[in-house]
């Protein structure tokens, strides 16, 4: 039986995985790396373009993290971004976009309003949106394809045209 021994064993050949891969493999003296990946290929589901909505997630509107979660995820998703802004990747790799959380009817508000007031520090660009202003930034969400208003509670909490902090 034939023993291979790594000094680096990466599980998961994603986008993450194979960035690690490369980046250990280009800019280190490490020498045996491995690199996992349960599928045929690198990046073939969560990192596929047709799968994945290829967004930098660092946990401001990701209504399923706990605080502490979002913190880490927060940390990380940092890294990234400092990287790409010091080489150069804004606007080729990494781009400013609208991004929001809505909630529909009066659980979903008050849960969102609820997380808003919790994270806020963490994450303190986001912004509470009313109907009001939902109209101006995204119609559709507010108004029925005839026009007429949904009667529904709505919130959104984002940020308009901004990089992540």
């Amino acid at each position: 039986m034939t023993q291979n021994h790594y000094d680096i064993l990466i599980v998961g050949g994603g986008v993450s995985g194979s960035a690690l891969f490369y980046a250990l493999a280009h800019y280190t003296d490490i020498g045996k790396i491995c690199l996992l990946e349960k599928y045929n290929a690198p990046a073939t589901l969560n990192s596929s373009g047709s799968a994945n909505s290829q967004t930098l997630h660092c946990g401001d509107i990701e209504t399923n993290y706990t605080l502490e979660k979002a913190a880490k995820v927060k940390k990380t998703a940092k890294m990234v971004e400092r990287y790409c802004l010091q080489h150069g990747y804004k606007g080729r790799i990494l781009f400013s976009h609208q991004k929001m959380a809505l909630g529909i009817g009066h659980e979903e508000v008050h849960y969102l309003l609820h997380r808003h007031r919790e994270f806020q520090s963490l994450y303190p660009y986001l912004e509470v949106y009313d109907k009001e202003k939902l109209a101006a930034i995204e119609p559709a969400v507010v108004y029925d394809e005839n026009g007429k208003e949904r009667p529904e509670d709505i919130v959104g909490v984002g940020a308009q045209e901004r990089t992540q902090r």
